[in-house]
């Protein structure tokens, strides 16, 4: 049996954070999307630039 877990939107914020801010160390304004396994969009970020 396969057991997925699934993500919530704290962990989804935390994801965002994490990219935007490596984005922010190489220099490189991005457009972020976090979606689940069905490629439902979770959140969402774009940087300025």
């Amino acid at each position: 049996m396969l057991t997925v877990t699934r993500l919530d939107a704290d962990d989804a914020r935390k994801m965002l954070a994490g990219a935007t801010e490596k984005a922010r160390d190489i220099g490189v304004p991005m457009c972020i999307a976090i979606t689940d396994e069905g490629g439902n969009l979770i959140a969402f970020e774009r940087m300025d630039g």
